[in-house]
């Protein structure tokens, strides 16, 4: 599964990062109660998502460090679990980085890489690991989080450039495994069937393409910016997928109508919730 986690901090500065509004004295005031609670949601979500048994590999989005992590699968519903898990120390100015969380009992991980793409501004590293699953074949899975929107066409190019420097990477797996199983999930903050995602991983299969229910909405508008890829020979064992509804993670849109996801900030208004996004998920037969 993939899940924004929208701002998951700890509550200490980390030297050189831009996390000043998420400190007990920030424009958020956000304290280690509040932390607390949010990392409780965030355990609930991965544990509610399969109920038969738990998830083999989460990826992340928006961690602050390994604190946090550490403090997720230690002190939360997870603990019980046992994951363990991998992230990446990027060059993101607010300090927010991608994570994989995995069982070791279903997922033995062989290789875990950061990938730091050429992009015109610092932005998340795409994290890339390699693991064998419970029927003893081995998949390679890229952690993505791509640039938003808010700088445009600057922005856009980026998320290209992270794009191409994945593709690289797949063409260099496939050519020395031909028969390789391939996963590119996360938050791409951009629609299933934009340029960008359309064209720049046409050689991937997008299973959110058609979906119905959005992952994340905005100005009243659902879209499923969150997304799972998979090549031809993952695609082949692919079982249910599609964004994990549960009215849990929703509540009323008292502005633009129906429901919303329902968030821990409104603003800067502190509203308890899980996340701005909702999770996807995708399960292997």
């Amino acid at each position: 599964m993939s899940y924004n986690c929208e701002n998951a901090f700890d509550t200490l500065h980390d030297e050189g990062k831009e996390d000043y509004d998420f400190l007990p004295d920030g424009n958020y005031h956000w304290t280690r109660r509040r932390m607390f609670q949010k990392l409780r949601n965030i355990g609930k979500v991965i544990m509610a998502v399969s109920t038969q048994q738990p998830v083999d590999v989460v990826c992340l989005n928006e961690v602050e460090n390994d604190s946090v992590i550490t403090w997720l699968t230690r002190n939360t519903a997870l603990a019980q679990i046992g994951y363990r898990y991998v992230m990446t120390n990027s060059a993101d100015p607010r300090g927010i980085d991608v994570a994989i969380l995995y069982s070791p009992y279903t997922f033995r991980l062989l290789e875990a890489t950061p990938i730091r793409a050429r992009t015109s501004d610092p932005t998340r590293d795409v994290l890339h690991v390699c693991g064998i699953v419970a029927d003893g074949d081995t998949i390679d899975i890229f952690a993505v989080h791509l640039p938003s929107k808010l700088n445009g066409k600057i922005a856009e190019n980026n998320r290209r450039i992270i794009a191409e420097t994945i593709n690289h990477c797949i063409d260099s797996i496939t050519n020395a495994r031909p028969k390789a199983q391939i996963c590119v999930l996360g938050d791409f903050n951009d629609r299933p069937k934009s340029n960008v995602v359309k064209k720049s991983f046409s050689n991937l299969t997008n299973l959110m393409e058609d979906t119905v229910q959005g992952s994340y909405k905005y100005h009243g508008a659902w879209d499923c910016i969150d997304q799972i890829l998979v090549n031809g020979q993952l695609r082949k064992k692919v079982g249910k997928y599609g964004v994990y509804f549960n009215p849990l993670l929703t509540e009323e849109d008292t502005k633009f109508g129906g429901i919303k996801p329902f968030r821990t900030y409104i603003g800067r208004r502190y509203n308890g919730g899980f996340s701005d996004h909702l999770p996807v998920f995708f399960t292997i037969l």
